[in-house]
């Protein structure tokens, strides 16, 4: 019998599946390239700025990566934290909850 995983538990995997495939190579960092495909393709709505390389520059710095280092799963994470912390304030009527790393909706 298979084992039956919850929404949550596929939505973790989700987030590190979709991170590893980010790199043609399956790094453990992502360049900033990579980042920026991933984010462009997989959050359009939710991290608007990162599409062009000002937003990029602006976002990597938010999440506190030096200029020519790699993009770490626990940056990412970082930004994840960031939007689900936002969303929680959108979807419970909580406007003071704000994203700080982010440019969101």
């Amino acid at each position: 019998m298979a084992t039956q995983y919850t929404d949550l538990e596929l939505a973790l995997n989700t987030l590190v599946t979709n991170f590893h495939s980010a790199s043609p190579t399956n790094a453990d960092t992502l360049t900033a390239q990579e980042f920026q495909s991933m984010i462009s393709k997989e959050l359009p709505t939710m991290v608007k700025t990162a599409g062009d390389q000002e937003g990029l520059n602006k976002l990597l710095t938010e999440l506190n990566v030096e200029e020519g280092k790699g993009v770490a799963f626990k940056d990412f994470w970082q930004l994840v934290d960031s939007l689900a912390t936002a969303q929680f304030g959108l979807l419970s009527k909580e406007k003071q909850v704000k994203c700080v790393k982010c440019s969101l909706m």
